[in-house]
C-alpha cells in the first residue's frame, strides 16, 4: 500500500496545481483510504458533502463526498466530547485538509499515516489510523504547544503550522484552508447530537 501511495504523491499534478508535489489531492484517495466511521458513512453525511460543495472555496470545494464527511464527523466529534470549542475544531479540520485531504491513509511520506499523517513517534499505527485517537493526540499536543486556550488568540493556520512542523515554505498552507475549515465545522457542530458517540473502526491489524 505505501509503494502505491508513493507513485500517487509522485503523480502529475493537474488541477490544484497551487498544491506543492508532497501534499495528497483530494482526487487521489479513493481507493487508498481507510474507514473513519465504524457503521460506514450516512445519509447526513452525504446531505452535508452536497451542502458543503456549495460553501468551500479551495481545495476541497467540490470534493466533499460521504467518505470525507464521514472523517470531518469524527474529527469534530471528537473535539466536542473532548470539551474542546469550534476554533479548535477548525485547527484540527484545516490540518487534516492540508494533511491528507480529510481522509484517513493506510500510508503517506516516509512512516505518516492517518487523517495528520502522524509519524511513528506520536503512537502505533494502529492509533494513528483511529480518527477518535489520532484527533485527540493532535489536541493535547495543541493544548501543550498554547495552554489555557491561547489558541483562541492566534490565526487558525498558524497554529496548525505550529503542531504539524513542515517546512518553511509549507507552513502557510493551514491558513489558505482556515475558511474552509470553518466552514466545515459549522456544518458539522450542531448536528452532532444526531450522531452515536464515535468507537473505534476495527483495521484488521
Amino acid at each position: 500500500m505505501l509503494s502505491s501511495l508513493t507513485a500517487v504523491y509522485l503523480a502529475a499534478t493537474i488541477g490544484l496545481t497551487q498544491l506543492p508535489p508532497t501534499e495528497i489531492r483530494p482526487d487521489q484517495v479513493e481507493h487508498i483510504a481507510l474507514p473513519c466511521a465504524q457503521a460506514g458513512a450516512s445519509a447526513d453525511d452525504n446531505d452535508s458533502a452536497q451542502s458543503l460543495n456549495q460553501q468551500l472555496a479551495t481545495k476541497m470545494r467540490g470534493y466533499m463526498n460521504p467518505y470525507n464527511t464521514s472523517c470531518a464527523r469524527a474529527v469534530v466529534e471528537t473535539v466536542q466530547r473532548s470539551g474542546f470549542n469550534e476554533r479548535a475544531a477548525a485547527i484540527a479540520i484545516a490540518t487534516v485538509i492540508v494533511e491528507s485531504s480529510i481522509a484517513n491513509l493506510d500510508g503517506g511520506l516516509g512512516d505518516s499515516v492517518g487523517l495528520f499523517q502522524q509519524r511513528a513517534s506520536w503512537g502505533s499505527f494502529e492509533q494513528r489510523t483511529d480518527p477518535v485517537w489520532a484527533t485527540a493526540r493532535f489536541l493535547a499536543v495543541m493544548r501543550q504547544f498554547f495552554p489555557n486556550g491561547a489558541w483562541n488568540d492566534v490565526a487558525i493556520g498558524d497554529v496548525a503550522a505550529a503542531i504539524q512542523r513542515p517546512a518553511a515554505k509549507y507552513r502557510h498552507r493551514y491558513g489558505v484552508e482556515a475558511d474552509d475549515a470553518v466552514k466545515i465545522v459549522g456544518e458539522l457542530w450542531a448536528r452532532n447530537g444526531e450522531w452515536p458517540l464515535p468507537t473505534r473502526v476495527d483495521r484488521g491489524h
